[in-house]
């Protein structure tokens, strides 16, 4: 194998440097390397700029060829004793490579925001672990698409694949916070999704920073305080009388079925009557194609009776979750609590420093103390099943309805309080010592 780098004179100032690869009679290839030198700067013997001259770009220029030569010399043992096509572009498209540089049509395989946006619209064609990519992931990976592309415009720069390295994590993590107002558990959900994208352009055999797996790049946590609806509530919400609202009586409805299935908004909405088989529902779950069996409960029972084994209207996810805080206001759960719910930030003056470059969604997430029934939303349904059977069933079964796939996973999940498990080991040793 033999390279060399030569210029050819012409009627402008500046000469391209061209290389030429060959091997026997297996290849034999010239090609543009994208650099140029004055004429006279050119040592045609050394094959370099020469070191005599000020020209400021000569120490640069020379370190590109030698580490062209080192890739090209790489590059070619790997292809050719692998069995690769070495067709008769090998060489520059090696070349553009090893530059960084691409056609208007393969940004993708230079720019990061680039490919995701060609992972995103090719998701519908791809499948994960053998089932179609739901419109939910996709819309999740959308919106952290959306948040990068906002990064980008902030920091008025375009991100390549060797940019995301912990310098831009902690640049990206100080944008969220502060321009953004994204909390750390939304964060999480974008640096979560982001290492994902990394992992599938390596796959690639694109060139991608290896610093996405530093301990340091990680995804961030922190506690929350979502409520969830104990028993004595659950039965409060079936038993009041909504008979002078259909609109809240239909709401009620689909809440208990939400609260003693365990799914989600996405599943027990859709429920249809072909799901009712004996005293059991079976379904699929949109989100994970996890299928699920869920004996009925008499309260569902109660409420297929009352409307003559019809179920309750299907209504959207957003009035579902406006009109079971004005079910749970009615019932009585006003007492203030500790706890986090969406606002809408659209209005406040000052609250993003940037707007120009923020989307649409204004809602963020605030921490504070409010009457209970505002923080209710379709996911205190599975927050409140999980955890008033906690205890009462094994884990396994537990999660074999909610879908949790590990018991570290589901333990997060539950919303019990301390003083709830103290009340619960207080009532376990009155029953010893009654015994």
């Amino acid at each position: 194998m033999k390279i060399r780098y030569f210029v050819i004179k012409g009627k402008s100032e500046l000469s391209s440097i061209y290389v030429r690869f060959w091997d026997s009679n297996r290849i034999d290839q010239k090609s543009r390397t994208g650099l140029t030198v004055k004429f006279s700067e050119w040592s045609e013997t050394k094959e370099q700029v020469k070191i005599s001259v000020s020209t400021p770009q000569k120490d640069f220029i020379n370190s590109k060829l030698r580490n062209l030569e080192n890739y090209l010399l790489e590059e070619y043992n790997i292809d050719y004793n692998t069995q690769q096509n070495i067709n008769s572009v090998w060489l520059k498209e090696k070349i553009k490579k090893f530059f960084g540089r691409a056609d208007k049509d393969e940004l993708y395989k230079i720019y990061f925001t680039d490919w995701v946006k060609k992972f995103i619209d090719d998701s519908p064609q791809r499948l994960y672990k053998g089932n179609p990519i739901s419109p939910r992931t996709i819309q999740h990976h959308t919106t952290a698409k959306n948040k990068l592309i906002n990064y980008e415009r902030h920091s008025r720069k375009r991100l390549r694949f060797q940019d995301i390295n912990l310098e831009f994590y902690r640049d990206f993590l100080f944008y969220c916070r502060n321009f953004e107002k994204l909390n750390d558990n939304t964060f999480g959900t974008q640096i979560a999704i982001l290492k994902t994208w990394c992992k599938n352009i390596e796959i690639e055999g694109l060139s991608i920073s290896q610093e996405y797996k530093h301990s340091e790049f990680r995804v961030l946590t922190s506690l929350t305080k979502d409520v969830y609806l104990t028993e004595k509530e659950i039965n409060a919400v079936c038993c009041y009388d909504f008979s002078y609202s259909e609109r809240l009586d239909n709401v009620r409805d689909n809440f208990i079925f939400g609260l003693r299935t365990g799914l989600r908004i996405s599943d027990f909405l859709k429920l249809e009557k072909f799901n009712f088989i004996g005293d059991f529902i079976e379904i699929i779950t949109q989100k994970t194609a996890h299928p699920v069996v869920i004996p009925m409960h008499q309260q569902i029972k109660a409420i297929l009776e009352k409307r003559k084994g019809n179920l309750p209207a299907q209504i959207s996810d957003q009035k579902f979750n406006e009109y079971v805080k004005e079910v749970c206001k009615v019932v009585g759960f006003t007492e203030m609590i500790e706890g986090a719910k969406m606002v809408n930030k659209k209005e406040e003056k000052g609250f993003f420093p940037d707007e120009a470059i923020l989307s649409k969604n204004k809602n963020r997430k605030e921490t504070g103390r409010y009457p209970k029934y505002e923080l209710i939303t379709s996911h205190t349904c599975r927050r409140s099943f999980a955890s008033n059977l906690y205890g009462k069933l094994p884990n396994m079964t537990i999660m074999a309805i909610t879908g949790h796939k590990t018991e570290t996973q589901f333990l997060k999940y539950i919303k019990i309080t301390p003083r709830e498990n103290a009340e619960k080991l207080k009532e376990h040793w009155e029953n010893e010592n009654n015994s």
